[in-house]
């Protein structure tokens, strides 16, 4: 039987994420969860800056994922607190990521996005031409939220027409990776 690429590319993305929260379970499970959360209670606000900070440069550093940190985030943090975190942490990483692209154009958002991604980029910058780009915007936000934005950047979409449809959809993103993702993580420390 013949898989096609994009299904193994699938299954691969299904695989390494199940083998991020096997490695999250097993990491929390041999410190302790309670050790863990008193770690960071004990770093102060340090831990917090610091959550915002790796989140933010992993969707800054397109090839990376800022997913697994955000389930981590509600673990350690609390799911509400996580949410929180990991919502500012998206924006900030999610704005830089826009006006990277403005400021340097192409060339240098290649350098964050990788050459694989460009194809990627470059169909959603062409679907972006049409009036209702805030809209369509939102819609695919999830799908890949370090690429769209710096696709945005590379369009004349305002930041503040950015920023309209970025909100709602991290929300949503955010929400999804914190409520399940630290549930999932949660039952599978038990």
């Amino acid at each position: 039987m013949r898989i096609s690429p994009r299904l193994r590319k699938i299954l691969l993305g299904l695989l390494l994420v199940v083998a991020i929260y096997l490695g999250m379970a097993l990491l929390l499970k041999a410190i302790g969860l309670e050790n863990a959360q008193n770690l960071v209670q004990k770093a102060g606000i340090f831990a917090p800056i610091l959550f915002i900070a790796l989140c933010a440069a992993s969707l800054i550093i397109a090839p990376l994922s800022g997913s697994s940190l955000y389930v981590l985030g509600g673990v350690l943090f609390g799911k509400e607190v996580g949410f929180l975190l990991s919502y500012v942490a998206s924006i900030l990483g999610c704005s830089a990521n826009f006006w990277i692209s403005r400021r340097f154009g192409r060339q240098v958002v290649t350098r964050f996005v990788g050459k694989n991604h460009l194809d990627e980029l470059d169909k959603f910058i062409g679907k972006l031409k049409s009036r209702h780009s805030i809209f369509y915007i939102a819609l695919v936000m999830p799908l890949s939220q370090d690429i769209v934005s710096y696709a945005v950047g590379l369009t004349t979409v305002t930041y503040r027409q950015f920023l309209v449809a970025l909100l709602p959809s991290i929300a949503l993103i955010v929400a999804a990776y914190i409520y399940l993702g630290t549930s999932i993580l949660e039952a599978l420390l038990q």
